[in-house]
């Protein structure tokens, strides 16, 4: 018998389209939960779809017996035309593509990369230059997180910067000696998507566990316990950091952003909250010589989507230091929340503090990281030094 395998798949705005191996069989596909098609031609053009939005599809072919077996399912989206975000990974769809022991993934093509780093669970498996890949032999029983990482010379608004100008983000690089010139010219680019098992994923009936609320923690901090200012002419010679690791419940921090969203309908659909920690400056002698605390006025978080099944979010994060001209601690990020338990997370940050980024389910009582980025130096949050995008989703 013939395997069953999506052959080809396309997607605009305002369609999904793909195919399958031509068979003779029945075949039927749903979207969601819903049967969309029945037959035995091996086509599916799907234009009851809405743009920039998520889809999950099973195809399943009808055997002599009259079972539906040969489950594939497959997760994908419509084109966000309308997104005005300046991460160029909210512009691209990732595609997750699932069947008995096998797992691929797709994506968009991000100008200026040539090759990305393939990894499982945390070990690399190899890299590739293709936007796709296939994983095969993959047990059935365990979940697994894929990281799909790439690098590219600086570029805004999709214009890759001259000489001169990579030079200049290669001094940036040169004022930190733990830093080589390169990094500060080169941004990253980290997808990540998390998959429950396959065995769940291709159950027969659907094992969905609705999960109403979505705790959300965000938090910038300085690993060091005193840093360097690397700005000669302030009367600051040495900051106060906030001494520690990455650590979701630690009470030192640069800022500090927690939000909910919630399905219940006893309960404000998103509720937050925001603080700034102390800025501490020090003497050429290390001595203390003034403290103050940002403003958080230009912390903000705002709804842009509620309905029944999805809730969505951006955060944008500008602040400052009180004591003296510096940088700003710079990011956004943009989340959609579903009632199913799916989700999609998109940041953006410059490479300096440390990042690190948490999530909750309902009553758990730890929080899962789902991002976190070290430092490298106060000079990389300077302009012209390279951001770091970063995406997160899953399949369950």
């Amino acid at each position: 018998m013939t395997v069953l395998d999506i052959l080809l798949l396309e997607q605009s705005n305002s369609m999904i389209s793909f195919t399958w191996t031509a068979t003779e069989d029945v075949c039927r596909v749903k979207r969601d939960e819903q049967i969309i098609y029945t037959g035995t031609q091996n086509l599916l053009k799907d234009e009851e779809v809405d743009e920039g939005e998520l889809y999950t599809y099973t195809l399943e072919r009808l055997d002599s017996s009259g079972n539906w077996t040969d489950k594939i399912k497959l997760q994908t989206g419509t084109e966000n035309r309308k997104t005005n975000s300046e991460n160029l990974l909210a512009e691209i769809v990732l595609t997750t593509i699932v069947s008995d022991s096998r797992i691929s993934l797709a994506w968009g093509k991000i100008e200026g990369i040539t090759a990305f780093d393939i990894y499982r669970n945390g070990q690399f498996i190899e890299s590739v230059e293709k936007n796709q890949y296939t994983d095969y032999g993959v047990p059935n029983e365990q979940p697994c997180t894929y990281w799909i990482r790439g690098k590219r010379p600086v570029s805004r608004a999709g214009r890759k910067f001259s000489k001169q100008n990579l030079s200049l983000h290669k001094l940036f690089g040169a004022l930190q000696h733990n830093s080589s010139k390169e990094k500060a010219a080169m941004e990253d680019f980290w997808i990540t998507q998390k998959l429950a098992p396959l065995h769940s994923l291709l159950a027969d009936q659907n094992t969905k566990e609705i999960q109403p609320v979505w705790h959300f923690r965000y938090n910038t901090f300085l690993p060091d316990t005193l840093l360097k200012n690397p700005n000669l002419l302030s009367p600051f010679h040495y900051f106060k950091g906030d001494d520690r690791a990455f650590d979701p419940d630690s009470l030192e921090y640069r800022t500090h952003v927690n939000f909910t969203v919630s399905f219940n309908d006893n309960e404000p659909p998103l509720s937050w909250d925001k603080q700034v920690g102390p800025t501490i400056g020090y003497n050429w002698l290390k001595k203390f010589s003034k403290s103050d605390v940002a403003s958080a006025e230009k912390i903000e978080l705002t709804k842009t989507v509620e309905s029944d099944q999805k809730i969505s979010v951006a955060l944008t994060h500008c602040v400052g230091n009180p004591l003296t001209t510096s940088p700003n601690i710079d990011y956004n990020l943009s989340a959609d929340f579903y009632r199913d338990g799916t989700y999609t997370i998109m940041g953006m940050h410059d490479q300096s503090p440390n990042h690190e980024v948490y999530l909750k389910y309902g009553e758990d009582h730890q929080w899962t990281e789902i991002h976190q980025s070290e430092s490298e130096g106060l000079t990389f949050m300077a302009g012209p030094t390279a951001n770091k995008y970063w995406r997160l989703s899953n399949f369950y």
